[in-house]
């Protein structure tokens, strides 16, 4: 899908998402959210990464950065395991089909304790694989002013 703009470059911009929506598809990746905040909520470590590919690429909203499933989940049992009681929720902001199995996902985070919250906004990278989706990058950042 292109678009004919003006500029120091004429033509014809394209666009990044060029799958068309796919309802099944956008229930399927809302379903894996709800999962990941049911198990953020356990402060069950196994079931939050179980959806993340082997070599997963993921960026805390600190900047700390684990490459593959045995890191992140490494760190996820020690960080989930001392972790205070909280709530979390994801609002998926917009989901966009590069093709029919693979989506980026672009997220805002909230994590609600007795004692504070916090919101991050992250990139999200999914591919379908087999007829499951399957989270292979994230980047998070913190939204300023969001420790409260």
């Amino acid at each position: 899908m292109t678009r004919q703009y003006s500029g120091p470059m004429s033509g014809s911009r394209p666009t990044a998402g060029v799958a068309e929506t796919d309802a099944t598809a956008t229930a399927e990746i809302e379903a894996l959210f709800r999962t990941l905040e049911q198990a953020l909520v356990a402060k069950d470590a196994a079931a939050f990464d179980q959806a993340f590919t082997d070599d997963v690429v993921f960026i805390t909203p600190a900047g700390a950065i684990f490459r593959g499933w045995e890191e992140l989940h490494s760190y996820h049992r020690e960080r989930l395991g001392s972790a205070p009681d909280a709530r979390a929720h994801f609002e998926l902001l917009v989901v966009r089909f590069l093709t029919p199995d693979h989506a980026v996902v672009n997220v805002e985070q909230t994590l609600r304790t007795p004692e504070f919250s916090v919101t991050n906004r992250g990139t999200w990278v999914l591919v379908r694989r087999d007829g499951s989706w399957w989270v292979c990058s994230v980047h998070n950042t913190n939204v300023a002013g969001s420790i409260g």
